[in-house]
């Protein structure tokens, strides 16, 4: 019985004791407890890391824009070889990955229209030889004083013809090539690799059949990345790229090095051109991918299409932070979203940290902008 009492009131010592304790130490007021203006609403500290925020700045928000594109031969490093006239092609003497120097011979052909073209430029220079002679001895005449002026201007007219004609004959037999008489021979116009070959012995080809012969460095690629009209502006020569081919198992790494000034009149696509910083052996010409750019919005206030949350159906709203776990609703202005990002015309200004990601947890009621 002893203990029993004992026990008893060690029990009604540490009840005291608790009660006494909760009054000593009542609740400290605390920014939670300040009331909430009208749009506002307050969060849990813990519900803070589901949330991004962003300050406003004026600067434009960086963004990357993502168009289809294709690997392709660096225009600057590569030549193509097409016949200059028609013919037949007699032998090939190249083939694709040989090693080649500028002047090489790359295939020969047999061409009626050669010979006639080397004809035309023969006659023409035993013309200019005629017409030299004719007008030198009307020249020597006129000094000996038994020459007529009017034979010398006749003379001097056909020189000049005949110089004309033999000028026009020597650059149409120049385009030609090497070879002689009907034969025709095709050369490298630069050193490298031949990197494409479309011909083969029997085959007919002419001006008209398009490259025979692809030369240049087969290392000298880039991209070409197809852009909406739309985007085009905010991309700069320099920016940074993003490169994925879905059959290498990393993206690569490049930069703007021009934007196209025209635009297919179907997509309405502007091309932009990017170099890459590193070559890869992998790479061919004609391979597709896909081209991430970083670009930069207009100038002004512009947000992810995530920050907007549609309010009663038709009121497009964005949080804004105020303190630490307080957050106000704005309704704002908005213009046409691009890539994801969305400017805003009016309610925020720069400066307002806006709730970028989780703007549901503050008001479950409103709808995510699509």
């Amino acid at each position: 019985m002893p203990r029993f009492a004992h026990f008893v009131a060690v029990t009604c010592l540490l009840a005291l004791a608790a009660c006494s304790d909760k009054q000593e130490a009542p609740p400290a007021p605390t920014e939670n407890a300040a009331p909430l203006a009208p749009g506002q609403v307050r969060v849990k500290p813990a519900s803070l890391k589901y949330m991004e925020i962003q300050e406003m700045g004026t600067q434009g928000a960086m963004h990357v824009v993502w168009a289809p594109a294709r690997v392709a031969f660096r225009e600057e490093q590569v030549a193509e070889v097409v016949a200059p006239a028609s013919g037949r092609i007699l032998q090939v003497q190249a083939q694709v990955g040989d090693v080649v120097k500028a002047g090489a011979p790359l295939a020969t052909l047999s061409s009626p229209d050669a010979s006639r073209v080397r004809a035309d430029y023969a006659n023409a220079q035993v013309e200019l030889r005629v017409a030299q002679a004719e007008a030198k001895r009307q020249r020597l005449m006129m000094e000996k004083g038994i020459g007529i002026e009017a034979e010398l201007v006749v003379a001097e007219a056909k020189l000049q013809e005949a110089q004309h004609n033999a000028d026009v004959a020597s650059r149409a037999a120049s385009f030609l090539g090497g070879g002689g008489s009907d034969t025709l021979l095709l050369r490298a116009p630069r050193a490298g690799v031949v990197i494409n070959r479309n011909t083969m012995p029997g085959a007919s080809v002419g001006p008209d059949s398009g490259s025979l012969f692809t030369v240049g460095d087969p290392t000298a690629l880039w991209i070409n990345a197809d852009v909406f009209e739309s985007d085009l502006s905010a991309i700069t020569q320099g920016a940074a790229v993003q490169v994925v081919v879905s059959s290498l198992d990393r993206p690569l790494a490049g930069k703007v090095l021009r934007v196209g000034s025209a635009l297919n009149a179907q997509t309405r696509r502007g091309q932009v051109f990017i170099t890459l910083d590193e070559s890869n052996p992998n790479l061919r010409a004609g391979m597709l991918a896909r081209a991430g750019i970083q670009s930069r919005a207009a100038e002004g206030l512009s947000v992810p299409v995530t920050s907007v949350l549609i309010k009663d159906g038709q009121r497009s709203i964005v949080f804004i932070q105020v303190s630490d776990n307080v957050f106000e609703a704005r309704t704002v202005s908005l213009g046409q979203p691009s890539n994801g990002y969305i400017p805003v015309l009016s309610g925020i200004q720069p400066g307002d940290k806006v709730v970028t990601k989780g703007g549901l947890l503050l008001d479950g009621a409103a709808n995510q902008l699509l």
